[in-house]
């Protein structure tokens, strides 16, 4: 599991990826995260490690190559965990069967 910097970085990078189709540059990676240049280096440097994203230290961040867009091993829809039932007691439809 990603720290929160690094977390926040993949996802930001990864949407900036599929809406302009380029890598953000370091000016405005520190205007969409909030972080310093220093927290951006070390964010990617931990990616790199975790191969979410190929990338040297002596090149520019637009350089990096995105690997894995997503943290790995992590439940989105808890729902369909639980089962069949209790996945629609969870929603309104009961109110719109049974009312």
């Amino acid at each position: 599991m990603l720290d929160d910097t690094p977390r926040k970085l993949l996802r930001i990078i990864s949407q900036f990826h599929y809406h302009f189709r380029r890598l953000p540059t370091l000016p405005e990676l520190r205007r969409l995260s909030g972080r310093r240049p220093a927290e951006i280096i070390k964010g990617f440097k931990v990616l790199a490690a975790e191969n979410y994203i190929e990338w040297s230290v002596s090149e520019p961040i637009q350089k990096a190559d995105i690997l894995e867009a997503w943290e790995r091993n992590i439940p989105y829809d808890t729902t369909l965990q639980q089962g069949p039932q209790s996945a629609r007691r969870n929603t309104n439809i009961d109110y719109w069967l049974y009312h």
